[in-house]
């Protein structure tokens, strides 16, 4: 007896895909070659000059706004958030160049599970210590003493306002993924609607 062979296998990487749509057409497919993922160079200097800047106007300005003390630290927190990730992305376990990287499991999964908390936590403190002080007093002359350095108040305002969007649109990302796993995740074959009742 003979064996029967699927003979509609999937094409190997890098080779051409012949398409046929009926007798008249025949469309071929090149598929581009592979790159390693990577940053681009100009998101990446974003991001460190925005991390060298938080920096700087966290330190510079530590002690100029008395009527939020937490603003400054919130800055050097934001600061903080991409030193704490570079152990994350260069940990060597299951990330051999020659194996095939899957999602993280155990001790990456667990860090990774600490540091999304970590920055939603931030992030949401953040919120509450800008915002809680909208339109503070700039001036350092004031009878009561609570000011806020003007400088400081608006860089650590727009801060806050795109951290929070990225925040949703992230979270929004999450769900949408999530709705779209539950959909299209396959029913179990031996459904029995009185079982287990």
């Amino acid at each position: 007896m003979e064996t029967r062979q699927n003979k509609t296998k999937a094409p190997s990487t890098g080779r051409p895909v012949v398409v046929n749509v009926g007798v008249l057409w025949r469309f071929q497919v090149k598929p581009p070659p592979p790159r390693p993922p990577r940053l681009p160079v100009g998101v990446t200097a974003g991001w460190v000059i925005l991390t060298l800047v938080r920096v700087i106007f966290g330190v510079v300005y530590f002690e100029d706004c008395p009527q939020q003390p937490n603003i400054p630290n919130y800055l050097l927190g934001l600061a903080l958030i991409p030193l704490l990730m570079i152990p994350f992305v260069t940990l060597p376990c299951e990330s051999q160049a020659a194996q095939p990287q899957g999602p993280p499991r155990g001790f990456k999964a667990c860090l990774g599970c600490l540091m999304a908390l970590f920055i939603f936590t931030w992030i949401l403190a953040g919120d509450v210590w800008v915002f809680s002080v909208y339109q503070p007093s700039y001036d350092p002359t004031a009878a009561d003493g609570l000011y806020c350095d003007k400088t400081l108040y608006t860089f650590a305002l727009w801060n806050a306002v795109w951290e929070t969007f990225v925040l949703w649109f992230n979270l929004a990302k999450l769900c949408k993924g999530l709705l779209c796993w539950v959909v299209m995740s396959p029913a179990p074959a031996n459904r029995d609607f009185y079982g287990r009742v």
